[in-house]
């Protein structure tokens, strides 16, 4: 006889601790933006720049192709959470893969998410030393994000869904600038297409979906998203077309701004490209740009943060979240300024944060379902005979 607190873990059914967590209900609207500002971020400033330097004048294809490879990812994610309703990421890894292994799978999940933390905090403080703080010490800018993501925490994920719906009208602006931008675009600069082969595009790929990493948070969220399966499904295909949308523009804006050999001379070319205009009002475009982006930056790294934190908090059955929060917090404030702010190493360390997301982010929930769907069919097969 197996013990009824097992049983009823099986069934799917919520302890104690993990109440709280499911009586927050958000909107579809509210789960849009969750999704959106999680994955628009740090890579909004280089994408361009990766993707020139692997699949030349075809990275804007290598970009629908990583949202297409995205999009597939997402809706096995979502046939998982459709069969396990009632269950979030961090229960699904105990219930289909047992106590131990889950809890363990729980702790690399959580060390996961807090060094994609720390590869957002490394980039986004190269970035402002470079453009608007030149001499202020990374570790204060580093200390002023994780600050900024701490307080963002600090309430429920009702709170924090709210604070990204009100946080997305800034995109407004961002997308406001990029299509400025378009006005000077020379279309010639995308063509000839395919000249440089298949390889090159799919070395690309890999640049679009370091960029669009994220979309595991549909993993914990999915639970609390009012709506039926169909209707959420809906929602997370609209955020991918989003996301789609909004990095196209992006890459088509710069690629058409400047030449193939211009641009791998500017490995922020975004801001490179905003910085020619000046207005009236706003003399330096591309400052403006990064003021704002900071706010897409502070809640992709709040979005890490928090799962990082929720990951350890069931792990260890906890009643407060808080405090892992803050433990995590430290764990990528350190990670980040033990990495510095070398090329090589940043490089380095963005390619095994890369790799890894391809096993935590794919693989592992594709395993949970194959896992859960062999378990029905044998159910189903003992309950027949």
């Amino acid at each position: 006889m197996e013990n009824p607190k097992n049983q009823g873990k099986q069934k799917g059914q919520p302890n104690q601790n993990d109440a709280a967590f499911f009586n927050n209900k958000i909107s579809r609207l509210q789960f849009f933006f969750l999704i959106v500002q999680t994955q628009i971020g740090v890579g909004v400033i280089s994408l361009p720049y990766n993707l020139q330097q692997v699949a030349k004048q075809d990275g804007w294809i290598s970009l629908i192709g990583a949202s297409l490879i995205v999009q597939l990812i997402m809706f096995l994610h979502w046939l998982l959470m459709k069969n396990t309703p009632k269950q979030h990421l961090f229960m699904n890894l105990e219930n289909i893969l047992g106590r131990w292994i889950g809890k363990a799978s729980t702790l690399l999940y959580s060390l996961y998410f807090i060094a994609v933390g720390a590869l957002i905090l490394i980039l986004y403080t190269r970035i402002i030393n470079l453009w608007m703080l030149i001499n202020t010490p990374k570790w204060v800018l580093m200390a002023f994000m994780v600050a900024a993501g701490l307080y963002l925490i600090s309430g429920t994920i009702k709170v924090l869904a709210r604070a990204y719906t009100l946080f997305s009208g800034l995109m407004i602006i961002l997308i406001v600038s990029l299509v400025y931008g378009i006005r000077d675009a020379h279309l010639i600069f995308i063509f000839p297409m395919g000249v440089e082969g298949l390889e090159p595009i799919l070395k690309g790929v890999n640049e679009g979906i370091l960029s669009l990493l994220g979309f595991a948070f549909v993993l914990i969220i999915y639970p609390l998203v009012e709506g039926t399966n169909k209707e959420k499904l809906k929602t997370i295909f609209y955020t991918q077309w989003f996301v789609l949308g909004f990095y196209l523009l992006v890459v088509f804006s710069t690629f058409t701004f400047f030449g193939a050999k211009e641009i791998l001379l500017v490995p922020q070319p975004v801001l490179y490209m905003l910085k020619a205009y000046e207005f009236s009002v706003v003399e330096r475009l591309d400052l403006f740009f990064i003021s704002v982006w900071v706010v897409s930056v502070t809640t992709s790294f709040t979005t890490y943060l928090y799962m990082s934190g929720k990951g350890l908090k069931h792990m260890f059955n906890s009643k407060r979240e808080m405090p892992f929060m803050i433990m995590m917090a430290i764990v990528a404030f350190i990670l980040a300024l033990t990495i510095g702010s070398g090329e090589q190493r940043i490089d380095q360390y963005g390619d095994v944060v890369m790799k890894f997301g391809y096993l935590f982010s794919g693989s592992l929930p594709v395993i949970l379902l194959l896992v859960l769907f062999v378990r029905k069919k044998k159910h189903t097969g003992s309950g027949s005979k």
